[in-house]
């Protein structure tokens, strides 16, 4: 295998998420031939027969209005589907594995709603958590990482707390904005 970015930790994935905007088919499309340079040099995770992945340096998941029937068909890929996190559950998303999603993520604030700011590290209900750990079960039992966006970033005592609350429920990724923030807060 290739060396990835990381150099402490070289056999390490970068997700990247290509966030399409428009039109999901002709945008996604557009993407998919501008992978190529990378699938050239062997760089992008790989499907094969819609059976066995190989992992490369850099794994691409289409997010946003990329179409699932682009990636979840196609039984040779390097590029996989940004799965919702918050409807996983429902019985027509049945068929999303980690062949198709290796992530799956929704958005904190409608999947949770708002966080109180105390000095608590409680700072979601009980209703929040469940629905928190619903989430993230549902996606392990398929193989897949959970990832939470449009967390609340400040007031920062609030912000890290959610880290703390999300990380130690076991999501896969820690969504930042504040990437100076977030390389600190380690």
């Amino acid at each position: 295998m290739i060396s990835g970015v990381f150099d402490t930790s070289v056999s390490q994935t970068l997700y990247l998420f290509i966030d399409a905007k428009t039109d999901g088919h002709e945008t996604f499309k557009a993407v998919i031939d501008a992978l190529e340079p990378l699938r050239k040099h062997g760089y992008l995770t790989t499907l094969k027969n819609n059976r066995t992945i190989t992992n490369g340096p850099i794994t691409v998941i289409g997010t946003g209005n990329t179409p699932y029937d682009m990636v979840a068909p196609v039984a040779n890929r390097d590029y996989f589907f940004d799965a919702h996190l918050e409807s996983l559950n429902e019985p027509e998303n049945a068929g999303i594995t980690d062949l198709i999603s290796p992530i799956a993520s929704t958005s904190f604030a409608r999947a949770i709603g708002t966080v109180s700011e105390g000095d608590s590290e409680a700072i979601l209900t009980e209703k929040q958590l469940s629905t928190l750990r619903s989430q993230i079960a549902t996606a392990k039992e398929r193989g897949i990482g959970a990832r939470y966006w449009e967390t609340p970033s400040y007031p920062i005592r609030t912000r890290n707390s959610v880290w703390r609350t999300l990380l130690k429920e076991g999501v896969a990724l820690l969504n930042a904005d504040d990437l100076e923030a977030a390389a600190g807060y380690f």
